[in-house]
């Protein structure tokens, strides 16, 4: 019972410690007994640069807040940030320095150590900082007349190829002029070096290429490195303002940053504080906020927990310090906890020592006169789990997870979108609704349901109205699956519109759970309307630089180092919000207005801004349009920006008036080896076709003139990105680029796994790692274990394309020592004990038989 005591005492201690200490958490919730001084590192809080493997981060932010208040004053929320040095994703260019800015990664200098460059070079001693554009170990095949089409315009096109297969001729361009060339042999690196501010010959781009081939048919090149920097820097000084925040100090050793004046951390809001990072405020009576970093860009985006290190012994993981666990800070609702519920033995989680439990919670709707339904988070995502009685004017609850069935939440949104007679909002899993019809009075509308184009379901909707449609989930029946809340119904003698101001929609392909069921490490151990509980079935091995497939997207990566160092974290692609895509004409002219249309699944989108590179040109009406007249010429970005949107960019040319510009069409869209393409030629006012063009694919002349219906013909023999060009006589020249592919199996390791992370010498290890076919043909590899950097062990594979499997091996080292083990350019490594030899254990024995037998007869 004392035993008992004790080990409570020391839980409430554990959990009191993370909750009251001045950093740990993401979230701040003054009901959480947190310090009012209060530090978000880059252990703490995924926004921030960090390199897991060293256990070194970047930035850092302390806040110092008063009791009842919600004012930050002036110079009370202090940002600091400092280069370290980190490793090339190509090994044998060594490292360079990277600096955390604004929640940004961006490059500060080259070092002693980084191979292409003779001295070191510090850009952020100049007060300039430049964003790491590409650091890629990826290989790449390049064939003559095609180009590796880096970032800001740039290319490296590769020209020829010597007979002998010992050189090759490159050329990098920049928006179509060549700036540089060079002739290169193999295992080389070709590094451009230009001026970047102050800082003189700075390598802007090193592609290493490792291999060029010469053949009878075709000449290659094989790259397996590539980095590049922007050649945008930013230049910073004392007194710079970024947002909120004003720069206080700058050195070759880091960056200060306070805020200039007083921050009101007011209900509901989103305040930028700098550059990407903001503060997110609870719209609640006490104050809880968070610092975000908008991931409305494209791409893919790491969310990763609190760190367990030396100094973070983290043992509970929730929304708290676990972005990529769902949680509403409005309400303060959160589902997911994952809980080391006790130590780590060595390098090894025990089986069912790790426990991840969600339950089901109340939510708002995004359009709030719908009220709530039930959530829960499972496995970082979020999903439907019931609606309370009296939702959709249904007078019974409803719960899927009564019923151990799950379904994703797709939509929630409030978001004002403009519809026409005939057009359609695009929903997900292939659903469409139309907006059919108006009634003649204006004040209704029809409204037709399509699934993978067949038409499901219609209803008309009043103004202020709702439409919904139902469906059996499982053993859940008449479940509203889709509802959309018409706000207005407009009609006039020229148009016709109905304006909608929130969508939710649950997936109707849902998940049914039982117990007992495995999500790669971890096991359902109970389910019920009440939530869900899994753990791990088997014990986990934290081997040295792993990543382990936890469940579902939840995965924990490990440090690559000889300190135990891991965290659990989710990859999520950009924001769970709609994308916005601009429609307007190729090509602009000077003085003439144009037409641009914003839209978002299928639906104009008002209140947006548009930007002509980062000068705003206005905002779209209701129909989601606005008419800008260009004033000068060139080729210019226009972006689309919305909160709550992932925005949408589109390139133009402006002309002048009179000019003519050549626009090209590429068919089929999707090229392979050995297909006869088709160049349309048309020009940019009428889009006729233009007969007798010459047309250049790679730089070289395609053999004829287009015909008068524009086109001409080209068979391509090999894959690669190409500028195909068009020019003629009183035109301005068009391009574009086109990717061709070819049919062949590619390979791609994940999932590499070493059990355990230590052994006694002669003992085995298991050797995991997962092989898919991403090529668009079946093949064959061969997947080879390596130990040390030696070939040990191989196993032959064959696939269907999409196809996976998982390839075992089993090694045995008899000496003592770290051994590093490789597959698939993935590696690892664990560690051999002394074993103790037999002769040594039984001699002991032997020992103490006789000595219990001598000391018997004594008595005796």
């Amino acid at each position: 019972m004392l035993c008992l005591i004790i080990v409570l005492g020391l839980l409430c201690e554990t959990a009191a410690a993370q909750v009251s200490s001045s950093e740990g958490n993401r979230i701040w919730d003054e009901n959480s007994n947190q310090n009012f001084t209060y530090t978000w590192t880059p252990q703490t809080y995924s926004g921030f640069y960090y390199d897991l493997d060293t256990g070194v981060g970047s930035e850092n932010m302390t806040i110092q807040l008063t009791a009842g208040s919600r004012n930050i004053p002036k110079n009370e929320l202090q940002y600091e940030t400092r280069p370290i040095k980190t490793e090339f994703e190509f090994g044998d260019w060594d490292s360079y320095q990277v600096i955390g800015f604004m929640a940004e990664k961006y490059f500060a200098g080259y070092t002693e150590n980084s191979s292409f460059v003779k001295d070191d070079i510090s850009v952020i001693s100049e007060g300039q900082l430049s964003k790491i554009l590409t650091d890629s170990d990826d290989r790449k095949s390049l064939y003559t007349g095609s180009s590796l089409i880096l970032e800001e315009g740039y290319s490296l096109n590769i020209v020829e190829v010597d007979i002998n297969g010992d050189t090759v001729w490159v050329q990098l361009e920049k928006d179509g002029d060549v700036v540089d060339e060079d002739f290169l042999s193999s295992n080389s690196d070709y590094v451009y070096e230009t001026k970047l501010g102050a800082a003189e010959d700075v390598p802007l781009i090193a592609v290493h290429l490792a291999q060029i081939f010469s053949g009878r048919e075709t000449n290659a090149v094989f790259v397996e490195g590539i980095f590049q920097i922007s050649d945008e820097y930013v230049q910073i000084e004392n007194g710079d303002r970024f947002g909120k925040m004003e720069i206080s100090s700058t050195s070759s050793s880091g960056i200060t940053m306070k805020n200039r004046d007083s921050i009101t951390l007011s209900k509901g809001d989103t305040i930028d504080i700098m550059g990407k990072l903001s503060f997110v405020v609870a719209d609640a009576n006490e104050l809880r906020f968070a610092p975000i970093v908008e991931t409305s860009e494209p791409g893919t985006y790491e969310l990763r927990g609190t760190v367990y290190d030396e100094v973070f012994k983290t043992t509970v993981w929730t929304p708290f310090n676990f972005e990529g666990f769902y949680y509403s800070i409005d309400e303060n609702v959160s589902t997911e906890s994952l809980t080391l519920k006790e130590g780590i033995s060595g390098r090894s989680i025990n089986d069912e020592a790790l426990v991840y439990s969600t339950s089901p919670a109340l939510v708002k709707f995004e359009q709030e006169s719908w009220g709530s339904y039930e959530v829960i988070g499972f496995m970082a995502e979020k999903y439907f789990a019931g609606y309370p009685a009296n939702t959709f004017g249904n007078s019974k609850s409803v719960s899927v997870l009564s019923d151990n069935i799950l379904a994703k939440v797709l939509i929630d949104d409030d978001n004002r979108k403009s519809m026409f007679t005939g057009s359609s909002i695009v929903l997900e899993n292939g659903y469409s609704l139309k907006a059919s019809e108006v009634d003649i009075n204006g004040k209704s509308v029809l409204f037709e349901l399509y699934k993978d184009g067949k038409l499901l379901d219609s209803g008309i909707v009043s103004q202020n109205g709702d439409y919904i449609y139902e469906a059996d989930i499982g053993g859940a029946e008449e479940v509203p699956m889709i509802a959309v809340h018409v706000s207005t119904v407009f009609r006039s003698r020229e148009t016709d519109a109905v304006f909608i101001e929130g969508v939710f929609q649950i997936s109707d392909e849902y998940s049914e759970l039982s117990q007992g069921d495995s999500f790669d490490r971890m096991e359902i151990s109970t389910i019920s309307s009440s939530g869900i509980t899994m753990k791990n079935e088997d014990s986990i091995s934290l081997s040295k630089g792993n990543t382990i497939d936890l469940m579902g997207n939840v995965k924990f990566k490990v440090a690559d180092s000889s300190v135990l160092r891991f965290y659990p974290f989710v990859e999520v692609e950009s924001a769970a919000q709609d994308q916005l895509e601009i429609e307007a004409p190729d090509v602009l002219v000077v003085g003439q207005a144009a037409e641009i249309q914003v839209m978002a699944r299928n639906v104009s989108v008002s209140d947006v801004e548009i930007f002509l590179e980062d000068e705003s040109i206005g905002t779209t009406g209701d129909d989601g349009t606005l008419t800008y007249t260009p004033g000068k010429e060139g080729k210019f970005t226009l972006s689309a920006n919305k909160a709550g949107y992932i925005p949408g960019n589109k390139d133009v040319d402006v002309v002048g008036a009179g000019v003519l510009k050549l626009l090209l069409s590429i068919s089929p869209e999707t090229v392979r080896v050995g297909d006869q393409i088709s160049i349309k030629v048309t020009d940019s006012v009428e889009k006729k076709p233009v007969s007798g063009a010459d047309v250049f694919f790679g730089g070289q002349n395609v053999e004829g003139q287009t015909g008068t219906d524009g086109t001409v013909s080209y068979w391509v023999t090999a894959p690669g990105t190409y500028t195909v060009n068009a020019t003629k006589a009183g035109y301005e020249e068009g391009e574009t680029v086109i990717e061709v592919s070819e049919d062949k199996a590619n390979f791609e390791y994940s999932d590499f796994s070493i059990e355990p992370a230590s052994v006694k010498g002669g003992d085995a290890i298991a050797i995991k790692v997962n092989v898919t076919n991403t090529g668009n043909i079946a093949g064959e590899t061969e997947v080879e274990l390596l130990v040390n950097n030696e070939s040990v062990d191989s196993k032959p594979v064959s696939l269907e394309a999409g196809a996976s499997t998982v390839v075992e091996f089993s090694h045995t080292e008899e000496e003592a020592g770290t051994y590093t083990v490789e597959v698939g350019g993935l590696s690892g490594s664990y560690d051999v004990t002394k074993s103790t030899p037999f002769f040594s254990g039984t001699a002991t024995l032997g020992i103490l038989a006789t000595a219990f037998i001598l000391l018997r007869k004594r008595r005796n």
